[in-house]
């Protein structure tokens, strides 16, 4: 398949999307007959004005707007070949509006009747119209009908589209369309762009179709050319640092109208994915100087100085494009990719979020379980406490008693020492008591002898003697008493 084949892949691709929600929706087929008879009328008038220019080719203009979907099928060579060389200024409006079915007469009495509601977005909105197309003079004054129908318009659809609201980005798609026709008509063909063409899925919050734009794009560049999608690898720069502004403004933030208004010619002969066209062909004609640079220099390069390489250089970087092949094949294979991984994304948060569950319970039951320790802890610091106390009240009175049982110790050493030293003095003394007596005794008898001896001539000295005797006779009892005291306590 040749470059201009894959032309009519995505041609023919956006048309049966298109005849799909028409036999859907039998109204939207109505309104787009009404709305072509519209055309036809204003084409006819454009014609008589233009006066027949030779350059514009009327005839097959006129079948365009006569039967476009028609022309689209049995001259998709022609026709192609025709929007690359641009749709005439004066037609453009026109063209849009049918290629894109957005005549609507109801959608337009809607549009009015939004212009007289309030809008939450309205001041954000006229601070931003100021920053739109500033240096293009249909939108620099401040009063004039250019900012006057750029707020209108994205108003109005703020209101129409609570879910998208209002986003910077917006303002530059709506710009080219008020270039092109009046504010109403440019209101019904954004819808059309935000639905049909799946534009309105690049402002949602999530911005979710933005995120396949910038995979399937990432993809392409892989593919076409590796060295730029390798060296910006290398570099650090994702492809949202500097494509997202030209899939949310379809290029209209910086590059110029002239430029623009033909990327809007094949968007919406083709859809929005001929944009991947234009963005490959930038990044292959300026593939050398790409390679050459580093981060910060390639980074600004990309989102501002691309504008300059292009800027006077329209014709020639609108065929580039045309000769990128791009098939609805390949895009969809890449978006099936993309949702897989999405898909494989979604399951490992899932997973990782049970995970973190799992941790979060377990962590509670820890924390639960911590508390019950640290109340335990508490008790037992308490009975610890308690315990030390008693310990220390315990060793003093233990050190008491060892001082107590030290010197009972000491008390029976002594009274042992007594005890064992007693009895040898007693028995010393008792011996020698004794031996007194015996000799005592031994004098006695003595005395005895020499009293008997004498007992016939001393009977004078008889009663003394005896009195001596009893003495004697009484001490020896009492010594006799004694001594069996000491035997009993000794015994």
């Amino acid at each position: 398949m040749t470059s201009t084949g894959s032309n009519y892949d995505l041609l023919l691709a956006r048309l049966e999307r298109e005849n799909q929600l028409l036999q859907e929706d039998p109204k939207a087929k109505r309104m787009s007959l009404q709305g072509i008879a519209e055309l036809k009328a204003s084409f006819e008038r454009v014609q008589h004005e233009a006066q027949l220019d030779d350059d514009i080719d009327w005839d097959f203009w006129g079948q365009i707007i006569s039967d476009y979907e028609t022309v689209a099928r049995t001259q998709p060579r022609q026709l192609s070949k025709t929007i690359q060389k641009g749709i005439p200024q004066a037609l453009r409006g026109m063209i849009w509006q049918l290629m894109s079915k957005s005549k609507d007469s109801e959608l337009e009495s809607t549009y009015a009747q939004l212009l007289k509601e309030t809008s939450p977005h309205e001041k954000m909105i006229m601070r931003d119209l100021n920053r739109t197309f500033p240096k293009h003079e249909f939108f620099q004054d401040q009063d004039g009908r250019g900012q006057e129908g750029l707020f209108n318009v994205v108003k109005a659809y703020s209101i129409y589209d609570t879910d998208v609201g209002y986003c910077q980005g917006i303002s530059f798609v709506v710009g080219p369309l008020l270039l092109n026709m009046p504010d109403e008509e440019a209101f019904c063909v954004l819808v059309k762009l935000m639905t049909f063409y799946n534009m309105r899925s690049h402002f949602l919050p999530g911005m979710d179709g933005l995120q396949l734009r910038l995979y399937q794009f990432d993809r392409l560049v892989e593919e076409m050319l590796p060295k730029v999608h390798n060296h910006l690898q290398a570099q650090g720069i994702n492809s949202s640092m500097y494509a997202s502004q030209w899939f949310m403004t379809l290029f209209a933030y910086k590059f110029p109208l002239s430029l623009v208004f033909r990327i809007y010619d094949t968007i919406f002969t083709e859809g929005i994915e001929s944009i991947f066209r234009f963005s490959i062909a930038l990044l292959k004609k300026n593939e050398k100087r790409i390679v050459e640079m580093e981060f910060e220099q390639l980074l600004e390069y990309l989102k501002t100085q691309l504008v300059k390489e292009t800027q006077y250089h329209t014709n020639d970087f609108v065929k580039d494009a045309y000769n990128i092949r791009i098939t609805t094949k390949k895009l969809n294979k890449y978006q099936q990719a993309y949702y897989a991984h999405q898909e494989a994304e979604k399951r490992k948060l899932l997973a990782e979020a049970e995970a973190i569950e799992k941790l979060r319970a377990s962590n509670n039951q820890l924390s639960s379980r911590v508390k019950q320790l640290e109340s335990s802890l508490q008790t037992l610091n308490r009975e610890h406490v308690e315990l030390a106390n008693e310990l220390i009240n315990t060793k003093m009175e233990l050190a008491k008693s060892s001082d107590e049982n030290d010197e009972l110790q000491s008390i029976i050493v002594e009274l042992r020492k007594t005890v064992e030293t007693q009895p040898a003095e007693i028995e010393a003394k008792l011996r020698g008591e004794m031996n007194t007596l015996a000799e005592k005794n031994i004098s006695l008898v003595q005395k005895n002898n020499s009293l008997e001896d004498q007992l016939a001539n001393l009977e004078n000295m008889l009663i003394e003697s005896k009195m001596r005797y009893a003495e004697s006779e009484n001490e020896r009892e009492v010594l006799q008493r004694k001594w069996n005291d000491l035997k009993k306590a000794l015994g």
